[in-house]
């Protein structure tokens, strides 16, 4: 393997360290607030790249690749319908999330329905679970990451695994403990945009390289004439399950609790709108390229071992060892950018859960310390998960996205935009959102996730309706704008 190729990524690495060492030494970092969201004063365009490149992750290089390579152009029913969610989540969410996280202080989803609810009887319940969901969907999140990490270091640079995981888990446990919110979103814009530079680069060279565009769609159609149809050659019931899957998966976008982060640190509200045009272009621009990646390695290689290593084996092939260095970067960054976030995300609701629960008397210093303390406990849970690895990146993605969307998203927007959501219902939310993506995954997996939305829906509507009080939701909203 070429030196300059290994020099290029290592330098890559020592930078993000050098990030987050400097948010170490030259930011305020002696509150909470400070350390987990950047005191709410992060602008429009770190807000917009990182919030992009934090939900990036493995899936954009790797999974998505991966599907290109096997179903095509079929994947686009999951990208349109998350380029619409996001779309609609800035235009109707960020807004009213910001206002009033900053009235409940609250730092994390988690954290906002449980404040708001604080006062009622199952508020500590709601903490407990919502925590508990954030600890399982996002160390299994993190754990599909480090898969990513090890896969590109051990394909792109021959590396072994083992140590590449290893590797990459300590270094951005390293700095996200050093630098917290801070070095996240300025590590995911500088990591935002090598992606944007790889996302870019790989298909056009690729597709150079099969002979220009109308050979690659000729000998794409010659190998398989549905890799580029939406309808994956299905129809009727069969074409309706299988866009109800991609849908209901997508549909998981409106309870990433890295990304909200963003909506809860941004400077001001007017700079949503700027924020959006963004944040959408960059999303739509990483939800459909990757599948042309996917498509295009599918005509240069035919078969490989791992369809969701071929990004990697084709930016070895095609480049030169330097601007493969420069490549491969990109593409750990985008895995990288989202293992920062979701280890500060994982962070702030268990400290939230030690400063509620364990010790209420804790000092700032004292919390920050166990802040950064589960930032590094959660990595190594998440490289343990990678040095088993249950399921492919996909897999584990899928689970994790979908759970979060669930049992976090669902509740947030009842707490939102409807007055007579009650504690219990935002309780019974988090709980059976929980449970029903286990139990949809393991016991009707042919059907997941499609069904834990119907369910979770069900259970937060039927439980406030049973347990609402007329003036209960005016109460809540008058008690959040006082604070």
């Amino acid at each position: 393997m070429s030196l300059g190729l290994q020099l290029t990524f290592g330098l890559y690495l020592l930078v993000l360290i050098a990030i987050g060492a400097y948010f170490f030494f030259t930011t305020e970092t002696k509150r909470l607030s400070d350390y987990l969201l950047a005191g709410r004063d992060v602008g429009t365009w770190p807000i917009a790249v990182s919030d992009v490149s934090s939900v990036a992750s493995g899936w954009t290089f790797f999974a998505w690749v991966g599907v290109g390579f096997t179903l095509g152009l079929s994947g686009l029913w999951f990208s349109l319908t998350m380029v619409v969610v996001v779309l609609l989540m800035y235009r109707y969410v960020a807004s009213p999330l910001r206002r009033e996280s900053e009235a409940v202080d609250s730092v994390t989803v988690t954290d906002h329905v449980s404040r708001v609810f604080e006062d009622e009887p199952l508020g500590p319940a709601i903490r407990i679970v919502a925590t508990l969901a954030v600890v399982v969907f996002m160390v299994s999140y993190v754990g599909a990451q480090v898969i990513a990490v090890g896969e590109a270091i051990d394909t792109g640079f021959g590396i072994d695994y083992s140590l590449a995981i290893v590797a990459g888990g300590a270094a951005v446990a390293l700095y996200t403990v050093l630098g917290g919110f801070n070095a996240s979103v300025w590590t995911d814009f500088f990591q935002g945009i090598l992606i944007f530079v790889g996302v870019v680069a790989l298909p056009i060279l690729a597709i150079a390289e099969v002979g220009g565009w109308a050979a690659f769609v000729a000998q794409a159609n010659a190998i398989e004439p549905t890799l580029l149809r939406m309808d994956a050659g299905l129809g009727g019931t069969e074409l309706g399950v299988f866009a109800l899957v991609w849908i209901t998966f997508a549909m998981g976008t409106i309870g990433q609790p890295h990304s909200l982060m963003r909506f809860q640190a941004i400077r001001s509200e007017r700079l949503v709108s700027r924020a959006s045009v963004i944040a959408v272009s960059f999303q739509a621009l990483r939800l459909t390229v990757p599948l042309f990646i996917g498509i295009s390695g599918r005509v240069l290689y035919g078969t490989v071992g791992n369809p969701e290593n071929v990004a990697m084996v084709a930016i070895v092939d095609l480049f030169p060892p330097v601007v493969a260095g420069v490549l491969l970067a990109a593409i750990v960054s985008a895995v990288l950018s989202t293992s920062d976030s979701m280890l500060l995300v994982t962070s702030s609701d268990v400290t939230r859960f030690y400063e509620a629960h364990v010790n209420p008397d804790a000092d700032e210093r004292t919390l920050i310390l166990v802040g950064r303390a589960v930032v590094v406990i959660a990595a190594g849970f998440g490289i343990l998960l990678a040095w088993i690895r249950p399921g492919t990146i996909f897999e584990i993605i899928e689970f994790a996205y979908v759970g979060l969307g669930v049992s976090l998203g669902l509740p947030l927007l009842f707490v939102l935009f409807w007055d007579r959501t009650t504690g219990a219902g935002v309780f019974a939310g988090a709980a059976v959102g929980l449970a029903s993506s286990i139990g949809n995954l393991y016991l009707l997996p042919d059907y997941f996730p499609i069904l834990v939305w119907p369910v979770t829906l069900a259970a937060i509507v039927g439980v406030s309706l049973a347990t609402v009080d007329a003036d209960a939701g005016a109460n809540r909203n008058v008690a959040a704008a006082e604070r």
